[in-house]
């Protein structure tokens, strides 16, 4: 979709189950280990859908899946989706944001643009998209408990 078109995400809406359940709240490559799950590239695949696909990821893009140096950012690059940044705000997010920009071209994946999370931190939110030439998709706030009506809420702030 270019800049110009706004559409909504909620239309006809089906969160999935995910892909893989691990039973630790930890890295994937530890979970796995603890669970006795080995994960590997070819575990993952994309489910056919009628209309737009989110897939989320766990943790951020240099979150290793296995002991070998499977990451996330190495699904991204297999699956090529275009990227949707998230960036809290907290002490380094800066830093933080900007090198994930960094390693997800250095892969040559695109960028749709950033999620900002949290209260508006107008200096961080200004500096990382002049520094990225990135724009600022939604802004979405941070809860204790996230739930289906949360999620939609939240889909239909975001234009693309």
């Amino acid at each position: 979709m270019d800049s110009g078109t706004v559409k909504s995400l909620t239309e006809n809406v089906k969160i999935l189950p995910e892909g893989m359940t691990l039973t630790e709240p930890m890295s994937p490559h530890a979970a796995a280990k603890i669970d006795g799950v080995e994960i590997d590239l070819f575990d993952f695949q994309l489910p056919e859908v009628e209309g737009n696909l989110i897939v989320e990821g766990a943790g951020g893009l240099m979150v290793p899946l296995n002991d070998d140096g499977l990451m996330i950012v190495d699904l991204m690059e297999e699956f090529a989706l275009p990227v949707i940044l998230v960036s809290r705000h907290y002490l380094g997010s800066i830093n933080h944001t900007l090198l994930s920009i960094e390693e997800l071209h250095n892969r040559g994946l695109e960028i749709e643009g950033i999620i900002f999370v949290g209260e508006e931190n107008k200096a961080t939110e200004d500096i990382i998209l002049s520094y990225s030439n990135l724009r600022m998709i939604a802004r979405i706030p941070e809860v204790e408990n996230i739930d289906k009506k949360f999620i939609l809420q939240q889909a239909d702030k975001i234009i693309l």
